[in-house]
């Protein structure tokens, strides 16, 4: 055995000595096991300390070269260093068991770190590996030009070496491509396995344009490599340099600090979640901290929900914050109907292709022919006029005065954000009033976990991805909708405490305004509608006949406040409606100028139940890239019809927030739960969470599947859910209250890793965006593809 090799394992030896006196120094009563550790302690840390020492000499000084690894002996002296700190009691007593507990986090931390993630450094351990650098210029090319080291035109490159000759550990490539974010080598050899023929493919290479550690790629070749061929494709216009090529080169080690503080955060969560010490305790003992941690996470989805904006705007390659908002044009909702508001018009002032109305039917997409001409596309066409579907409240309320105001369009992708980011704020502020009024005995823990659950499920990052004038209509419909939610919750027409009319009636307006936003959320408005009568019935029971006032006027201002804003501003979209098709109730989605002619739609059950299959239970695949699982395409289940599909990227509910499993127990939480009007709060619970719900994901049977669909539902079936995990959790023993706990904690583990799925699968990462945003996501998901 080489001086190498026995150095890095004797390295990974007192690495597991120093993390052995930690786990006993910080082990709770006493065991035979800590007894021996705790007595052998002080040899072991003199003996690994003069150990690490002296192999960080040899380091140095080259005499243990440990191929990739250099200095790896910090590490050992690093953990020695936490085992002395563990076990000196400079810590007070009160803080010593979440100081121990950090200690353990922070050892494993660093040992995944620095051998797991690391490991490849260690692959030219065995020796016999001597660089080699391939002459670029005496290779056997195909369309490359060795002068300018780049290819000479479209399609596949080859570089081809015979006889090499050579054990290959390794292969490093120096190779940028000006148009995408990285390069793809496909490398075919022979070796003593095969050494008359090629094994095609038999390593691979992905090269990310500014990331030093991706050029470098360990190879499982056996023996020496006769012939060797390197092969990259080219799109039109586009140049791939190749700087060099060479063979056995160490992959160097690189400590991520985002990669360790990741492991220390998800750890240490874990920890909290399900300690005594933390939030497995009552709310009320923790509420103050809860709720902080809580508007810190909303502060990180908007932060996230930033960046994932800027990730579109940086598509233009001059983009400015000036520029997006001094917009000459825009689309659909941002420029089109603000026009026609302007102009005293409820139609688009498009110009109207008279060929379009000369066809039998325009609404066939199959007659609008290219010889038809443009027309434009997702509008409404009624009695020869074009119209808009979308809602007029962001225009009336943003973009409309906008224009007024500076005589510019206000860009989509930002008012995108804007409505999902302080939507994500009010769902937020929702979520803690509904757990202060109901739940502050449950574990602060469960409903921590669940509020993570519930705004990383809820769908609106993945509008920004995509900030369209269809983002726009949902995006604005989910303020509303969460507004509404959290002015009507904290009305107090449930739960206890005084009616607050003015915040009725804000719930009202809000609720109001996103039907003006996005049809589909009326829904929601009927359902809100027990809960103006359960504030009724509250209000109602106030009532002192002494007083000499009617029951009806006693009420009257409480019934003002709760109806008359959905009566005003409907009677705004009913107005709309009338004036454009003569209909208080048709919103004339039927006479769009899209893919299907609504005016011949069928209904089709099978199409109803593709939604749900796709919405709710839709399984992600499994791949061995990050985030190595997959929102793919719906499954159709053989329609026998034409379904209509306009994103990819679906995955169940069940995977992205498992506590709507919960729906399960209903009824037993209906049986055991002990609050007085749990029957009229359990039909708000079916109305809100599921028969609204369902009633969204029905409709889709029409217009198709798409993955931003969610945001109208999802929100509001885990809230649901979560309501009979808590009374479920609140009526069960104490050992079973511990297994629901963890059992919610792995459940928001899952959560953030189908979530994660989800928008990654949505962005596509390798496709939009610039390469310059493409190189970045790369580079952050080769921080846990450690093999490559």
């Amino acid at each position: 055995m080489s001086l190498s090799i026995a150095a890095f394992f004797i390295n990974i030896l007192l690495y597991i000595a120093a993390s052995a006196i930690v786990f006993a120094n910080t082990e709770k009563g006493n065991s035979k096991w800590k007894s021996f550790i705790k007595n052998k302690s002080r040899i072991v840390f003199i003996s690994g300390i003069g150990l690490s020492v002296l192999l960080l000499i040899l380091d140095i000084a080259g005499a243990a070269d440990m191929s990739g690894y250099k200095f790896l002996a910090v590490s050992d002296l690093a953990a020695f260093f936490i085992a002395w700190f563990s076990g000196a009691k400079k810590i007070p007593e009160k803080f010593a068991g979440t100081a121990g507990v950090l200690f353990r986090i922070i050892t494993v931390s660093l040992a995944l770190e620095v051998f797991v993630f690391n490991l490849n450094s260690a692959h030219l351990l065995s020796g016999g590996y001597q660089k080699t650098v391939f002459d670029l210029h005496s290779a056997e090319s195909q369309n490359f030009d060795v002068l300018s080291m780049t290819n000479e035109g479209s399609g596949q490159t080859v570089l081809e070496y015979k006889n090499v000759n050579i054990p290959v550990g390794t292969l490093t490539f120096n190779a940028f491509s000006d148009k995408k974010s990285k390069v793809s080598f496909s490398v075919d050899m022979s070796d003593d396995t095969n050494s008359g023929n090629y094994r095609w493919g038999a390593a691979k290479a992905e090269v990310i344009n500014g990331n030093k550690r991706s050029r470098t790629v360990p190879c499982n070749f056996s023996g020496k490599v006769h012939n060797i061929r390197f092969v990259f494709s080219t799109e039109d216009n586009e140049t791939v340099t190749v700087s060099s090529i060479s063979a056995n080169e160490p992959v160097r080690f690189h400590f991520s600090v985002i990669r360790f503080l990741l492991m220390l955060a998800a750890a240490f969560t874990v920890f909290a979640l399900t300690s005594e010490k933390f939030l497995f305790r009552p709310y009320s003992e923790v509420q103050t901290a809860t709720d902080r941690v809580a508007m810190a996470f909303t502060l990180l989805l908007v932060v996230l929900g930033l960046f994932i904006t800027n990730m579109a705007r940086y598509n233009d390659e001059n983009h400015s914050i000036a520029k997006d908002f001094a917009l000459e044009g825009g689309n659909q909702i941002t420029q089109e109907i603000v026009d026609s508001f302007e102009h005293g018009r409820v139609d688009i002032m498009t110009e109207m292709n008279p060929k379009l109305l000369e066809l039998e039917n325009p609404y066939d997409w199959s007659q609008r022919t290219d010889e038809v001409g443009s027309y434009p596309w997702d509008h409404l066409l009624y009695n020869g006029k074009y119209y808009s579907y979308y809602g007029i409240a962001p225009v009336l309320l943003v973009f409309l005065p906008y224009h007024l105001i500076t005589g510019y369009y206000f860009p989509s992708v930002w008012s995108v954000f804007f409505f999902g980011m302080f939507g994500i704020i009010f769902l937020t502020k929702f979520y803690l009033c509904l757990a202060d009024k109901f739940f502050k005995k449950i574990s602060a823990s469960l409903v921590l976990s669940g509020f993570l659950i519930m705004q990383l499920s809820s769908g609106i990052l993945i509008c920004n991805i995509s900030p369209l004038f269809y983002e726009v209509a949902q995006s604005a419909g989910f303020l509303c909708t969460t507004a509404g939610a959290y002015f009507l919750i904290s009305s107090g027409v449930i739960g206890e405490g005084k009616i607050n009319k003015f915040r009725l009636a804000v719930s009202g307006v809000w609720l109001s305004l996103g039907v003006l936003s996005r049809p589909t959320i009326a829904v929601y408005c009927l359902a809100a509608m027990l809960l103006v009568y359960a504030g009724a019935k509250k209000q109602n029971a106030l009532y002192d006949k002494k007083s000499g006032k009617s029951r009806f006027l006693f009420l009257l201002p409480y019934l003002a406040a709760a109806l008359v804003p959905y009566m005003v501003i409907g009677s705004v979209q009913v107005w709309y409606n009338m004036a454009r098709f003569g209909n208080p109730l048709e919103f004339g989605i039927k006479y769009s100028l899209t893919i299907n002619d609504f005016t011949q739609s069928q209904y089709h059950t099978h199409f109803a139940v593709i939604g749900f299959l796709a919405f709710l239970f839709q399984m992600p695949s499994f791949i061995e890239n990050f985030p190595f699982f997959k929102a793919e395409s719906i499954h159709l289940f053989n329609p026998q019809g034409y379904y209509f599909i306009a994103t990819g990227s679906a995955l169940g509910l069940i995977w992205k927030a498992l506590p709507v499993a919960a729906y399960g127990k209903s009824l037993k939480a209906y049986r055991i739960s002990q609050n007085s009007n749990k029957r009229l709060y359990s039909l708000i619970i079916l109305a809100v969470c599921i028969i609204c719900p369902f009633a969204v994901i029905f409709s889709v049977w029409e217009s198709g599947f798409a993955a931003r669909y969610c945001v109208d539902f999802i929100w509001q079936m885990v809230t649901g859910a979560l309501v009979i995990c808590f009374v479920v959790y609140d009526n069960c023993a104490a050992n079973t209250k511990v297994h629901l706990n963890k059992l919610m904690t792995a459940s928001l583990a899952l959560s953030v890793v189908m979530n994660t799925v989800q928008i990654w699968s949505y962005i596509g990462p390798e496709q939009g965006f610039s390469t310059e945003w493409q190189a970045n996501v790369l580079s952050f998901a080769r921080l846990f593809e450690f093999w490559k």
